[in-house]
């Protein structure tokens, strides 16, 4: 399923969107039209996605995590995607709590600074809670930028972070999404580098050498647990960058998008976020 045939670094696949390219589980009459076009329509399902998630809450808020252990109060940092804010993970908000956890907000109005600034001031915002919570390490929840930062935040502060939940985050290689976000992305770039700093550095390229961009080119700190759930239907991001080795994948259905209100990936968050804490085996004397 790689790119094998191009290296971003050396160190990892590219995943370039081509023109022929289309998410999976469309009508077959639809794969003959350009990649493009195929990516928009399967995005253009989010208005149903949207009605699905008002539907759930008939259930009531704690419908995605019948049968699961309470969260029993326990802080659950969320991060929103590319260029939204706190206001748009209202749905996962609505879920933890619901589910008995404390919901904990990134204080980000729009998620579009530098990577590496974003996830210092979110280590200060970890780093309160934490001490709130009489040191127990914290759970996060991001989608999309949101999950990529969130990684960030478990591989620098691994002391304060047990689990990541990272939701359509393209983790194998972050400059791996589509048309949707280029222009803004292009932009932000562009403004990036007009700061002496960042452009020495290489802000927002893949030739970053800031402190984020070489913690996220690392494997995860052992002690810290990834998880990425993923949608092969993903319109914006190519699902294949979200499938990483070190990381519990999880498939879901749906748009990118919508990813972060369909019932169906509020449930496997809210499993994920339930389950116990997998102990890091000892290394060996032989």
């Amino acid at each position: 399923m790689r790119n094998s045939g191009l290296m971003s670094d050396g160190w990892r696949p590219s995943y370039l969107p081509d023109q022929i390219w289309a998410p999976k589980g469309l009508p077959g009459w639809m794969r003959a039209v350009p990649g493009w076009a195929a990516r928009a329509a399967t995005e253009g399902r989010f208005p149903l996605e949207v009605a699905e998630w008002e539907a759930s809450l008939l259930k009531g808020p704690g419908a995605v995590s019948r049968g699961l252990p309470d969260g029993d109060g326990r802080p659950v940092l969320t991060i929103p995607g590319f260029g939204f804010g706190d206001y748009t993970t209202v749905p996962l908000q609505i879920a933890l709590k619901g589910g008995g956890y404390t919901v904990k907000y990134s204080r980000i109005f729009s998620n579009i600074r530098c990577s590496n600034t974003a996830v210092d001031k979110l280590g200060q915002v970890a780093a309160r809670i934490v001490k709130r919570d009489n040191g127990r390490r914290l759970l996060v929840v991001g989608h999309s930028r949101g999950g990529l930062l969130a990684r960030g935040l478990g591989a620098l502060f691994p002391d304060l972070i047990e689990r990541v939940i990272a939701m359509g985050a393209p983790m194998d290689d972050e400059f791996a999404f589509y048309e949707l976000p280029r222009p803004a992305a292009f932009f932000l770039s562009r403004l990036y580098q007009l700061e002496p700093k960042h452009r020495e550095l290489g802000c927002a390229t893949s030739q970053c050498q800031c402190a984020y961009m070489q913690a996220i080119r690392k494997p995860m700190p052992p002690e810290v647990e990834l998880v990425s759930i993923y949608s092969a239907s993903d319109g914006v991001v190519d699902w294949r960058s979200c499938v990483v080795p070190e990381a519990t994948n999880v498939e879901v259905s749906g748009t990118h998008l919508g990813m972060g209100l369909k019932p169906e990936t509020l449930r496997v968050i809210m499993e994920q976020l339930a389950r116990d804490p997998v102990i890091p085996a000892e290394p060996s004397d032989q």
